[in-house]
């Protein structure tokens, strides 16, 4: 298992000590998903540190009653998701994960986190770091929700998720773009022609 881009995706400001490396190098597991997989959150093993080494995946909210979902977020491979397993939305739903191809996730186990904030002081600054990087992410795709249209949100989904526009879904894509599913259907007809 290579650990070392963990390591790199981290990130240098503030620099990562030796001490942090090692730990992190001793500690850190991997889980292996296959194309289509899909775990709800509360079930999971997920936390803060987990990191999609390999592949590509899908945040979504499911109403538990009707099984509608609600796409929020996709994540490439090189992302840290962030996600705390028992985060809920609203009442009535569930978060979950589904891979979108063969996936390798690798993460600190849980029993492991309490010793990275007491014993090295500067891993609370990189939590803030790969926190501040995940809002800004989803800060942006609300800017594009509202200040986009349908064509220009598309436009840019498919500049920044190329590899998941073939692999997704069309209505999971339209659920996340915040447009109605034939509406896509038209748009990526016309930019098929072009």
């Amino acid at each position: 298992m290579d650990k070392e881009k963990f390591l790199q995706q981290m990130g240098t400001d503030p620099a990562i000590s030796v001490g942090l490396a090692a730990y992190i190098r001793y500690v850190l597991e991997e889980e292996k998903f296959l194309a289509k997989d899909r775990i709800y959150l509360y079930m999971s093993e997920l936390n803060t540190l987990s990191f999609l080494y390999k592949g590509s995946a899908r945040l979504y909210l499911e109403q538990e009653d009707s099984k509608e979902e609600i796409t929020i977020m996709f994540y490439l491979e090189g992302d840290f998701p962030l996600i705390e397993r028992n985060m809920k939305i609203y009442p009535g739903t569930r978060l979950a994960l589904e891979f979108l191809e063969d996936c390798i996730l690798q993460l600190i186990p849980d029993k492991h986190i309490h010793n990275l904030y007491k014993l090295f002081r500067e891993f609370h600054q990189i939590q803030i770091k790969l926190s501040a990087a995940l809002m800004r992410k989803m800060l942006l795709h609300q800017l594009r929700q509202n200040q986009l249209n349908a064509d220009e949100r598309y436009n840019q989904f498919l500049k920044d998720y190329q590899k998941i526009a073939l692999l997704c879904e069309q209505k999971k894509i339209a659920s996340f773009l915040g447009i109605d599913p034939k509406t896509l259907s038209r748009l990526r007809g016309k930019n098929a022609k072009w």
